[in-house]
């Protein structure tokens, strides 16, 4: 008996609390009772977006409100004075208040806090709608119908009105609502309302809100808009990582015009292998430029060096590369590294990127560089046909330098990407090129490297002649494997299966290839063997049979016949001890040349003076001698009998 006194009192003076509260002012008859009307709507999404006119005896304002259900709202608020973005994030506990100039200030919401109002006077409109102040739906909050009613000269509505009370704010509210008359044949029971005016009474301040359009369940997403930075902002979704250790993209850079240069549009074709630490840049502005200029780079990161190549001169620069060391993918591609200048980027939403059927994630971030700030806005592929994707694809990125002084409008630079490929073939991509570096470069800038011939047996008599790029691959894979070395140090390879026409049942196949040099540099990261030791090995391996190549498929087998290695050009160091590859070999030094011809068991010795291009005027010159020879040869025949000849 005790106890039910107790609750009763307890109920009492909760009651009289309760209406002590509640401003009689506003809501004469006390809040509306549950439940709601029958005719008020049963089913209200928690996605809509409503966009009104607030209308007092003063002024008149825009609000729209975008509603992404019980964790994120917008709000766009225009007046004569400013013009806002409100973004309330629950889940991040922050708000994003971006003004005219698309400047970006945070604050953070409280986890206890509620926030029910545009601005101190008016009541967002999901308030009106029974949602609380953390975008759930209100348990106090209820309808009742009264009546048909005209109002703008001519819409037939209905009226419902509703008092309530928001114990977070203490605050009453009493709001009147005209939603349209559905004629019969579209009356639908669960259908959503449309709402068209909304007169509001709280705090003896009186304003209404004149629907202009009201949309329920829409295709919502929380995205702030494109350039702007947010400092301190939570990111919500971490910049991709999971990007493959080889990669190809092709990108077309637009330069706006400066008052020095007119915008011109770039391309580039860009190539990462994270596993070798190397990357290729191909460069073209789209028009001949004279005399021609650098348009390709490596970027050899094991050694720090860049080779710079001009493909119309076949002229090669090195440069270091770097200061510091650059490992993984995301890292070269990016140049977001782990350094002090690492950017730290926020995810800004998903949007439209430009692309046909394609949304993508969006993520900016910003480098400090005293004078100028660098912003990136990264756009990666997020949906297809509204299909979400599995795999992130670099689709564009902004790139905007902004001026600390303010004297300078920003540069913004837009790189659209293409042809995504994340299994390049990296032989294709490096290989070549470097070795034409070398060749460019040659001995005097100490890049050295030798062209090397073995024969494979073929008895088995494989159609290799079908197979000749597969052949090529593995073999290249082989060697690099066998050797222990990046396999960037071998190129040009020539197979030729038809070496000597004159012998029918000649089905070897001989195979010619470049293998470069160690760079002249001292690097702790790379420890390769030097190439005069490399043929040392091959050749052992060659001549004990071991040397193998073969296709997965069963198109090939082949072994090296023993014997058959020939070193035909070696570039050297003059210490390096070279006696025992002296056949048919050209050694290469820095001062002087010397080529070595065995024919018929006589060695005949040649010297040139310091520069290269001698090797090739004594070429010339054999070649004037042969000639006479020939043609003193022709003459003595009339004359002499015939002998039979046999190739040595």
């Amino acid at each position: 008996m005790f106890r039910k006194l107790l609750l009763l009192i307890v109920c009492i003076c909760l009651k009289i609390s309760w209406c002590q509260l509640i401003d009689l002012n506003i809501c004469p008859n006390g809040l509306t009772n549950s439940p709601s009307d029958p005719q008020w709507p049963k089913i209200f999404p928690n996605r809509f977006e409503i966009f009104s006119e607030i209308t007092t005896d003063v002024e008149t304002f825009e609000v729209m409100q975008l509603f992404i259900g019980p964790h994120r709202d917008i709000i766009y608020f225009r007046n004569y004075e400013k013009n806002l973005q409100i973004y309330y994030d629950f889940e991040t506990n922050e708000i994003l208040t971006i003004n005219d100039e698309l400047k970006c200030n945070r604050s953070k919401i409280q986890s206890n806090e509620y926030l029910l109002f545009i601005t101190n006077q008016y009541i967002k409109p999901s308030i009106l709608l029974g949602f609380d102040g953390r975008n759930n739906y209100s348990m106090g909050f209820y309808t009742r119908y009264i009546g048909k009613e005209i109002i703008r000269d001519g819409i037939l509505t209905k009226k419902f009105e509703s008092c309530f009370y928001i114990n977070q704010g203490n605050l009453t509210i009493n709001a009147t609502y005209y939603l349209s008359e559905s004629p019969p044949n579209e009356m639908h029971i669960n259908s959503a309302p449309d709402f068209v005016q909304i007169d509001v009474r709280s705090s003896n301040y009186l304003y209404t809100y004149n629907i202009i359009r009201y949309v329920s369940n829409p295709s919502l997403t929380f995205t702030t808009p494109s350039g702007v930075y947010c400092p301190n902002r939570i990111n919500r979704k971490e910049f991709p990582q999971n990007l493959p250790s080889r990669l190809l993209v092709q990108a077309e850079i637009y330069i706006p015009k400066t008052n020095d240069t007119t915008s011109k549009i770039e391309s580039y074709n860009r190539f990462i292998d994270e596993t070798l630490k190397f990357e290729r840049i191909d460069y073209s502005i789209g028009k001949i430029i004279t005399p021609p200029q650098p348009n390709q780079i490596l970027i050899d990161y094991s050694t720090n060096l860049s080779y710079i190549y001009t493909s119309e001169t076949q002229q090669c620069t090195v440069m270091n590369a770097s200061i510091h060391s650059i490992g993984t993918t995301n890292e070269i591609l990016f140049q977001f590294g782990t350094t002090n200048n690492s950017i730290q980027f926020q995810y800004t939403g998903i949007t439209n990127c430009e692309r046909e059927h394609v949304k993508c994630h969006r993520w900016i971030g910003q480098r400090d560089l005293n004078t100028l700030i660098q912003q990136y806005e990264w756009y990666w592929s997020a949906k297809y046909n509204e299909i979400d994707l599995s795999e992130f694809i670099p689709i564009k990125v902004n790139i905007a330098t902004i001026y600390k002084t303010g004297s300078s409008k920003p540069i913004i630079q837009e790189a659209n990407m293409f042809n995504y490929n994340p299994q390049p073939n990296s032989m294709e991509n490096i290989d070549s090129i470097l070795g034409e570096c070398y060749r460019a470069l040659g001995p005097s800038h100490n890049f050295n490297y030798a062209i090397l011939r073995m024969t494979l047996n073929n008895d088995a008599k494989y159609p290799i002649h079908q197979h000749l790029l597969s052949l090529e691959y593995h073999l290249h894979i082989q060697l690099a494997n066998d050797l222990k070395i990046r396999h960037i140090r071998l190129s040009s390879f020539v197979i030729d299966t038809t070496h000597d026409t004159t012998n029918q049942q000649d089905k070897d196949v001989y195979v010619t290839f470049t293998l470069l040099d160690n760079p002249p540099i001292s690097s702790n990261s790379l420890r390769e063997l030097s190439s005069l030791e490399l043929i040392r090995q091959l050749a052992r391996q060659i001549n004990d049979g071991n040397f193998y190549v073969r296709d997965n498929d069963g198109a090939f087998d082949l072994q090296a016949r023993p014997n058959s290695l020939r070193t035909l050009v070696f570039y050297l160091l003059p210490s390096e001890n070279h006696t025992n590859y002296f056949n048919e070999t050209a050694f290469i030094y820095h001062n002087v040349t010397q080529t070595i011809i065995k024919q018929r068991e006589k060695l005949v010795y040649q010297h040139t003076g310091s520069k290269i291009t001698a090797l090739w005027t004594g070429f010339a010159l054999l070649g004037m001698v042969v000639a006479l020879a020939v043609g003193s040869f022709i003459l003595i025949r009339k004359w002499a009998p015939i002998f039979n000849h046999q190739r040595t």
